[in-house]
């Protein structure tokens, strides 16, 4: 045993006196070390090609891809030289393109797992495209986009489209139409959806966008509308799997609030968020129980030229309207603020700032109500906002009430 176990540190001591210049690290095989680099972005796994030859093209396997461009400070711009990508604050847009496609070239073919392209200055649209073009032919299955153009929209590609690999798409329009909304998506195996300052209308909307996603399970619009004035007066959501469902900010005008409505026929749900001005949101009576809940209404005050007070009146009957549709929840949570804007039927009383350490009271007939639109919920809790002081941000209370 004596004898096997010297050999064993002779063959080591010899592996180590050919390998002198090279750590431990470096002498893992390239599949564990392409999955350590994507662990960070582009530009920092670029920068490792600097550390020793092992590391040279190592980069090019990493199968995740993080590009963003900040806005432009003319102060902080230097002559590009080939590792200047490095900085890309010092970037303009074209030398930020050339870079991009410097390293999608070098890279090797592979399949990436994820595809982030962050623009916070204005881009061409040919190159927008061709970013994700050349994610889908590569089989993404994250894909982020922050588009940003002045001239012209980015069409997203046919192979996109009907991609089988996709499980996680995000859009965002920087701008309004940077992105053109596709009317229709055939992506089976997608299972979250996110989509950022996007128009619906009747020329770009026939409910195929979401009806096409098969498994998809969390569904977020963020600042979405519908165009006023136009054919389209219901977006309709229909997901059988939908689970998860967060409308945020929505962004119609208050002339169009009578109009318009979202309708959402999902019999899977079990997560509903609502933030923002009140909109109006129909579930579909057969719809199951959602389990949880979470409202932040506000009420639209900033045009004087409409009545304040009606705003109010409105946006309370819709509230109530919407808990009513939620009458099966288990847990409701509602942020202060809605509870507060809504004191014309929901009175609550305020909370001075010295008392912020003690309970919210809440009026018996506003539980009456709770508990009678809403029969079935479990527990209740009403968010309390941060509060600054000098020693930071911070939440002083939330409270909740268990029946």
């Amino acid at each position: 045993m004596e004898a096997n176990d010297r050999n064993k540190m002779t063959r080591n001591e010899q592996k180590d006196e050919e390998m002198p210049d090279l750590d431990r690290l470096s002498c893992l095989p390239d599949s564990i070390l392409s999955h350590i680099l994507s662990f960070l972005d582009t530009i920092s796994a670029i920068k490792t090609s600097m550390l020793s030859k092992r590391y040279r093209f190592l980069w090019t396997l990493s199968p995740k891809l993080d590009f963003k461009l900040l806005r432009f400070s003319p102060y902080r711009f230097r002559p590009c030289y080939p590792y200047d990508i490095f900085d890309q604050k010092g970037l303009n847009a074209p030398s930020f393109e050339a870079h991009v496609n410097h390293v999608l070239q070098r890279r090797e073919h592979s399949s990436l797992t994820m595809f982030r392209l962050s623009l916070h200055v204005p881009a061409g649209s040919e190159f927008i495209r061709n970013c994700i073009d050349y994610a889908a032919r590569h089989k993404v299955q994250h894909l982020r986009i922050r588009g940003y153009t002045k001239r012209g929209s980015v069409v997203l590609p046919r192979l996109l489209l009907v991609s089988t690999s996709l499980t996680i798409l995000h859009l965002n329009n920087a701008v309004c139409s940077s992105i053109e909304l596709p009317k229709s998506l055939s992506l089976p195996n997608l299972k979250i959806l996110r989509l950022k300052n996007f128009v619906f209308s009747d020329s770009n909307y026939n409910g195929e966008v979401f009806s096409g996603c098969l498994s998809l399970e969390t569904l977020v619009l963020n600042k979405c509308w519908i165009r006023p004035a136009d054919k389209l007066k219901t977006l309709g959501v229909n997901c059988l799997n939908l689970k998860n469902l967060e409308i945020k900010y929505w962004r119609s005008p208050w002339r169009c609030f009578v109009e318009q409505s979202i309708c959402v026929n999902a019999p899977a749900l079990d997560f509903f968020k609502f933030q923002g001005h009140i909109a109006k949101v129909k579930f579909r009576d057969d719809s199951p129980c959602v389990n949880k809940a979470w409202i932040d209404i506000c009420c639209p005050t900033a045009c004087a030229s409409f009545d304040v007070n009606g705003r109010m009146e409105s946006s309370s009957e819709n509230l109530i309207e919407m808990i009513r549709q939620l009458r099966n929840v288990k847990s409701l949570s509602l942020s202060l603020r809605t509870v507060e804007e809504q004191k014309n039927i929901l009175k609550c009383s305020k909370v001075k700032p010295k008392e912020a350490a003690l309970p919210v009271a809440i009026s018996t007939h506003v539980l009456s109500f709770l508990l009678e639109t809403s029969p079935c919920t479990e527990f209740l809790s009403i968010e309390i906002p941060k509060v600054r002081t000098i020693f930071g941000e911070f939440k002083i209370f939330k409270g909740k009430l268990i029946w």
